[in-house]
């Protein structure tokens, strides 16, 4: 008990100076200026964060802890094993960032997550006894100015855009990264990324993760930042030699051109993606797309300032798993929880309409509401999870709504550093879920804390 109330008691003094600390979803965006100049100030209570050790050496560290409880009745709509009480997580993680001079950094993460309670067992996104999320070096050419270059190797995660295509998996209890080499280069507005990567394949022990031997991927990623409209344009090639689809299993190469654009004016807000997909799967050619709209509406001048926004998004799906062509889209590497904390269903062969509401109850608590309403692109092709993996197959079935799902989730911060969630989500089967033996309706709660410093 005494061992307990010491560890409160340090994370409530690294509390106190949280608050001058901007974190970022990757935590080697983390911008410490403040707390660097409360320093120089003479506030030694900010310099245990960004500490000068040496002539022209800086060590900054930090850390996240996140526990995580959820509970789903009939998981994957009966599909999956009854948990019992429910799942248990947890997800912790310690950095350094050393900076030598202006130009060199070193930065290492190293991160645990264990889960408790999962009737079928942890998944490979539950549990990773010990393993390095980022550890890279990188050369910058300068730290002022609106331009400059820079390259960073080694293990990193990854993140572009909203994360519909590359994303660092916050939401599941094991964060994605990939050894990669990549290169950037800012110019005014502009900042152009260039990559080579493969996904390191996550593995239950310790320092026992490896990279993928079957997946890689390659791109480039442009981005212009604007007062008003800010646009994305990219290109990628992904490559999986087990690739798996309705088809069967075969070499995939795949090609992805897409676009973004993002913005907001007075009390409009919006996120648009679109993207075509080409290239071969074993014999096959590959010809898929998709696209997703994100437009919203903010009252300013109404109590708890609501956001209506509605989103709406379809991926095409396939149409004939015996010809010579694959039509489903494969999303690459997206969000965990792509339509919600329920986490069931993935962006492949779908259609979607999602009204959401926002409310800010008041400066450290928000409200989200939302409805989704989803079908599937073509009836020739099944349901996919978050992962890719096909959950449900087309079968003989020509019906094409698959799910309602109703969420709720209230977002609290109460002090520097912390944060917290409920959720809830209730998801009724659609026709094609029942045809298909998957006719429970699944309900989700989850209680989430977390601590970033």
């Amino acid at each position: 008990m005494k061992m307990r109330t010491t560890r409160l008691g340090i994370l409530l003094l690294l509390a106190a100076d949280a608050a001058l600390a901007q974190f970022r979803p990757l935590r080697f965006d983390d911008d410490f200026s403040a707390q660097r100049q409360a320093c120089a100030e003479d506030n030694q209570r900010a310099c245990w964060k960004d500490r000068q050790v040496g002539d022209h050496i800086r060590v900054s560290i930090g850390g996240d802890l996140r526990w995580r409880y959820e509970h789903t009745a009939n998981p994957r709509y009966g599909l999956e094993p009854q948990d019992r009480w429910g799942v248990w997580m947890q997800r912790h993680s310690a950095l350094v960032d050393l900076r030598v001079g202006r130009h060199l950094r070193g930065f290492a993460q190293l991160a645990s997550s264990h889960a408790d309670g999962r009737a079928a067992g942890p998944s490979p996104v539950d549990e990773n006894r010990l393993d390095p999320t980022n550890l890279f070096v990188e050369w910058r050419s300068a730290t002022t100015g609106d331009g400059g270059t820079g390259m960073r190797i080694g293990i990193q995660e990854l993140q572009f855009g909203s994360g519909r295509g590359i994303d660092a998996r916050e939401g599941p209890n094991v964060r994605r990264s990939f050894e990669a080499v990549r290169a950037y280069a800012t110019s005014g507005p502009w900042r152009v990324d260039a990559f080579a990567a493969a996904p390191r394949d996550h593995r239950p022990g310790s320092f026992d993760d490896a990279r993928s031997q079957t997946q890689a991927l390659r791109g480039l990623y442009a981005t212009r930042t604007a007062a008003v409209t800010s646009w994305d344009v990219y290109a990628l090639h992904y490559e999986d030699t087990v690739a798996r689809y309705v088809q069967g299993v075969a070499h995939e190469r795949r090609w992805t051109l897409g676009a973004r654009v993002f913005g907001s004016r007075k009390a409009w807000h919006w996120n648009w993606e679109s993207i075509i997909q080409g290239g071969k799967f074993g014999d096959a050619g590959i010809r898929a797309w998709s696209i997703a709209t994100d437009t919203g509406y903010t009252f300013e001048d109404v109590a708890g300032q609501p956001r209506l926004a509605l989103l709406v998004a379809v991926a095409s799906g396939d149409k004939d798993s015996h010809d010579d062509r694959l039509g489903t889209v494969n999303p690459l590497y997206p969000r965990g929880n792509y339509f919600g904390d329920e986490a069931t269903l993935g962006p492949r062969n779908f259609f979607n309409i999602h009204p959401a509401l926002t409310l800010q109850l008041s400066p450290q608590v928000e409200l989200d509401a939302s409805l989704d309403f989803f079908w599937r692109h073509s009836t020739r092709d099944g349901v996919y999870a978050p992962n890719g993996m096909l959950i449900v197959p087309a079968g003989d079935s020509r019906a094409r709504y698959v799910a309602t799902i109703a969420s709720l989730a209230l977002n609290w911060r109460p002090a520097p550093g912390w944060s917290s969630s409920t959720a809830l989500a209730h998801a009724q089967p659609g026709a094609f879920l029942r045809e298909a033996g998957a006719g429970d309706a699944l309900s989700l709660i989850s209680l989430t804390l977390q601590y970033r410093f």
